[in-house]
C-alpha cells in the first residue's frame, strides 16, 4: 500500500456513469462499463506544502490517486491509456480484479493550443501484482513511491515526475544491472538531473527493445554503439 499522509485521503466513490465523458466512442463508453465497476478517488495531494506549477507547460495544482476495480486484470492497460489521457491532474492509478493489481502513471503537459486540454507524452503500468500473496516487487515499488521517500518536493510537477522516473526504472530493472544504485542516488534532488537521468534510462530501455527485435548482426551495430554511450552517461550519473 502507497503510504500518503492521511490529510490527503478524500476516499470519494465516483458513479462510473459520471466519469466517462461523451466525447469517447460510444463503443468505448460501453466497453468502459463491462471492464469498470468501481472508481474511489483515494487520495489527493493539494495545498502549499508541495508549490503547485501554473506556466505555458503545466497547470498542475493536484496529484491524484485512484482505484479502479476492473473485471480482468488484461484489460489494465486500455483503461489505463483512456484514464491517464482523461485525468488533467498527474495521477497514479492502482487498477485490480480479485486476485491481481497495478499501477499506473502518466507523464502530462498542456496543450499549447488549448490551456483546458491536456497531453498525454508517456505512460506506462506496473508489472502486475497478487493482491493476496506476498510480494518484494510490490513492496518496492510502494516503498520507492510513498510519500516521505520521495526526494524532490520542491513542487509538484517534479514530485510526480520522480515518483514515475523510479517506478519506471523498477520496472526495468533487469536491463541495468545498476538499476538499484541509481535509484539511491541523489540526482533526485535536482529538476534537470533528474529529468536527464530518466530521459537517459528511458532511451536505453527502448534501444534494447529494438535491438532485440533486430535479426542480422549487421543491424545491431549501430545500436549497440549507441546504447554503450547512454550506459556510460548513466554510470556517470552513479559515480
Amino acid at each position: 500500500m502507497i503510504e500518503i499522509p492521511k490529510k490527503y485521503e478524500v476516499g470519494k466513490k465516483i458513479p462510473i456513469k459520471d466519469f466517462i465523458p461523451s466525447t469517447l466512442s460510444l463503443d468505448t463508453r460501453k466497453k468502459i462499463k463491462e471492464i469498470v465497476s468501481k472508481v474511489v478517488l483515494t487520495c489527493q495531494i493539494s495545498g502549499k506544502e508541495i508549490s503547485s506549477v501554473r506556466n505555458e507547460m503545466y497547470e498542475c495544482r493536484l496529484i491524484q490517486f485512484y482505484d479502479f476495480e476492473v473485471n480482468d486484470i488484461k484489460k489494465a492497460g486500455y483503461i489505463s491509456e483512456i484514464y491517464q489521457g482523461l485525468i488533467k491532474s498527474p495521477c497514479i492509478i492502482r487498477i485490480f480484479d480479485k486476485s491481481k493489481e497495478v499501477y499506473s502513471f502518466g507523464l502530462k503537459r498542456l496543450n499549447q493550443n488549448n490551456r483546458n486540454e491536456i497531453v498525454l507524452e508517456e505512460s506506462f503500468i506496473s508489472d502486475s501484482y497478487s493482491k493476496v500473496l506476498p510480494s518484494l516487487e510490490k513492496k518496492s515499488l510502494e516503498k520507492v513511491i510513498s510519500f516521505d521517500n520521495v526526494i524532490n518536493k520542491t513542487n509538484k510537477v517534479n514530485f510526480y515526475l520522480e515518483i514515475y522516473a523510479k517506478a519506471f526504472i523498477l520496472k526495468n530493472q533487469k536491463l541495468y544491472m545498476k538499476s538499484k544504485e541509481l535509484l539511491e542516488k541523489p540526482v533526485w534532488y535536482d529538476e534537470k538531473n533528474m529529468r536527464e537521468t530518466y530521459e537517459l534510462f528511458r532511451d536505453m530501455v527502448k534501444l534494447r527493445e529494438k535491438i532485440d527485435k533486430l535479426i542480422l548482426a549487421s543491424e545491431k551495430v549501430k545500436y549497440n554503439q549507441e546504447l554503450k554511450e547512454i550506459m556510460e552517461k548513466l554510470n556517470e550519473k552513479i559515480l
